[in-house]
């Protein structure tokens, strides 16, 4: 199981990312440079320029649109700092290994903050190694920025003001691949009892994507979505119940495999319509006609246990998907006075208010520290050994140690695979075809543009296109050397090795915190469902107050379902071995646990609908309900009690196998 979820995770190609509009305009804002530098006969003032334009384009595809321009020119700003330094100090290999240890520290607790930080950061430290292994004369260190900085900001310009992006766009694209995610999932749903999650990634980067834009105007549209992705957030617990009872429903016999296999069919053609509605901005109902018919030849209530939890997980399906949407316009939470006016957005923060509340807990503390000081040790031993380009070593090293092991692993897994390929690719062409600095700038552009189009869809693939770009761009500048494609390779392997070695030898282990993570987020289900509860019993009065009380109940305890989600999956590749039956238990608690979070947020979408209503139909729909609710708060209950008591056993037998 550990090593097919580490090939899944590591290899996993996503063609709906391929982004050939966004990279060619990128790659137009990168290729100015270059042919103005090549015209007037100094290509590396070209690849200066050009690696400021990499990675303001590379950041263009974080955020909500109005952020995008800040995120880009923090990024220019920050490259064009670290090019400067980098060369200031690449001359003297203890301070330039002083540099890359401090910045290593820095930029990994400011890479801690956020995605968008977190690329700003990895840029930064990258430039910054490869400039101090360049040997570079200090007089060159002003020009250079300055070209970095221009070369940023030239495809700033053209990516804000020439070609910017339509409005909303990126929104409506992360909303829809949740739905893309499901009916993936659907479409293939699993047997096994380790793989009954859907991905989390899409509807965490959905989430972190709208809270963003609340900091900004408030628009209609955004209120849709983020109505839309509640649904899919109901829908995804309701799917991961499916999931379970389907693969016992098809061991029933042949028709039941049939049926299930036509209900799950008509639910991927379901979403995948849902998809393409958000992805061009529509908000028409779903179409559930086949879907409806699918769910009327299922075995009625008198059936197999079996056939009945199946049909009670595929009506459940469709009333999340037949549900009105919310009674009123979503508006942000306050962070404070929850008695005040939700008309208004949130308070925008400032930009330096943002940057300097940083997080500085113990585990992001503690990754800062071995980040930098495997960074600067890896830096100080290539240059005194005197290794020919040996900046790969300490590279691999910052673009694979991650926080955790299991992430370190898989990222480590695609980034070596990539780069060894993208830096043999580039060593053949180098040494065989010895192409002219023009050829080097041409191929170096196709790179790129690959480097664009595949940043989403494949971290292995991804690395090969940014590694053939490096190796030609450097060789294009005249900086290069031929006959070192062998010592790239081996200093590629050593920093992972190293990466790897660090995190075994220092680790951040997350399986010793899987039980208290699943325990949290159980406390949190019980704590939103409560808050629910009271929602649908509040007064007129108390009403708008129980509304906000329940949201913010309900987005902590998506916060710590998705926390406890990541760290199983992160534990399940670690090493020794946890006991199988010991995993299922895990994944089956998780399991339940999103299944009612599934319940939950269907009647808390009810509760809302239940105040806009006339009063007897409010009180026939109450009545309704009130089944319902005592089953969802009977069954988190009950997911608590043996919660608790696992945890109570898993403690008692750590601590045994302690003494």
């Amino acid at each position: 199981m550990r090593r097919r979820l580490l090939v899944q995770n590591a290899f996993r190609f996503d063609r709906s990312q391929w982004r050939p509009v966004e990279a060619l305009r990128c790659t137009l804002g990168l290729a100015l440079p270059l042919l103005i530098a090549v015209l007037l006969g100094h290509p590396s003032w070209g690849v200066l320029a050009a690696t400021g334009a990499l990675n303001t384009g590379l950041a263009s595809y974080s955020g909500v649109t109005r952020a995008r321009l800040r995120l880009m020119l923090t990024t220019t700003t920050v490259t064009a700092a670290v090019t400067v330094l980098g060369v200031l100090v690449g001359q003297n290999s203890w301070l330039g290994a002083l540099a890359v240890l401090v910045a290593g520290v820095l930029l990994a607790i400011y890479g801690a903050s956020g995605p968008a930080a977190t690329t700003i950061s990895l840029q930064a430290v990258t430039v910054l190694i490869v400039l101090t292994g360049l040997h570079l004369p200090l007089s060159q260190a002003l020009p250079s920025g300055a070209l970095v900085l221009l070369g940023g900001l030239l495809q700033t310009l053209l990516l804000a003001a020439v070609w910017p992006l339509a409005p909303r766009w990126p929104e409506r694209r992360v909303v829809a691949s949740v739905y893309r995610s499901l009916a993936r999932f659907t479409e293939q749903l699993p047997t096994s009892p380790d793989h009954l999650l859907p991905d989390a990634l899409p509807l965490q980067t959905a989430w972190a994507l709208l809270d963003e834009a609340n900091t900004y105007r408030w628009r209609t549209e955004h209120a849709e979505l983020r109505q839309r992705l509640h649904r899919a957030e109901a829908l995804r617990g309701a799917i991961t119940g499916l999931a379970v009872a389907d693969a016992e429903f098809r061991q029933v016999g042949e028709p039941e495999r049939v049926q299930a296999q036509t209900y799950a069919d008509a639910l991927a053609r379901t979403l995948r319509q849902s998809m393409d509605d958000i992805r061009h901005g529509h908000n028409a109902p779903a179409d559930l006609e086949a879907l409806r018919a699918a769910l009327d030849v299922l075995p009625g209530s008198t059936t197999s246990l079996p056939s009945q939890r199946y049909r009670h997980w595929a009506e459940l399906v469709y009333a999340t998907l037949n549900a009105p949407a919310r009674a009123r316009p979503e508006q942000p939470i306050p962070a404070q006075n929850p008695a005040a006016p939700t008309e208004q957005p949130q308070t925008r923060q400032g930009w330096w208010s943002r940057v300097l509340r940083l997080p500085l807990g113990p585990l992001v503390l503690r990754h800062a520290l071995r980040y930098g000081l495997a960074l600067g040790l890896s830096t100080l031993l290539y240059r005194l050994l005197n290794i020919q380009h040996g900046y790969w070593l300490p590279l691999t090293v910052a673009v694979l140690l991650r926080q955790d092991y299991a992430a370190t692993l898989t990222r480590g897994l695609a980034r070596l695979t990539g780069t060894l390929g993208g830096v043999l690719l580039a060593t053949l062409l180098v040494l065989l075809v010895h192409p002219s600095a023009a050829v080097l700038s041409g191929l170096s552009l196709g790179a790129a543009f690959l480097v664009y189009a595949l940043f989403l869809t494949n971290y292995a693939v991804f690395s090969a296109a940014i590694t053939v770009y490096v190796v030609c761009s450097v060789a294009a500048s005249g900086l290069a050397e031929e006959q070192v494609g062998l010592l790239r390779i081996v200093a590629t392997l050593l920093g992972g090795l190293t990466a790897l070695g660090v995190s075994l030898l220092w680790p951040s282990w997350q399986s010793g915190s899987v039980w208290k993570t699943l325990q949290d987020a159980v406390q949190a289900q019980a704590s939103y469902a409560g808050a629910v509860d009271a929602l649908v019993q509040a007064t007129p009065e108390t009403f708008p107050r129980t509304l906000l009380e329940a949201d913010r109940a309900g987005r902590h305890a998506r916060a710590l379902r998705l926390q406890a989600e990541g760290t199983l999956q992160a534990a399940a590749l670690e090493p020794g071995r946890r006991r199988a039956e010991q995993r299922r238990v895990l994944f089956a608690l998780l399991s339940r646990l999103h299944a009612n979070a599934a319940q939950v947020l269907t009647l808390h979408a009810e509760a809302e609908a239940l105040h806009t209503t006339h009063r007897r139909t409010r009180t026939q729909a109450a009545q309704h309900s009130a089944a319902l609710r005592e089953q969802i708060m009977q069954d988190v209950r009950a997911l608590q009690a043996d919660t608790d008591s696992l945890v109570g056993r898993a403690t008692a037998t750590d601590e045994t196998a302690t003494l």
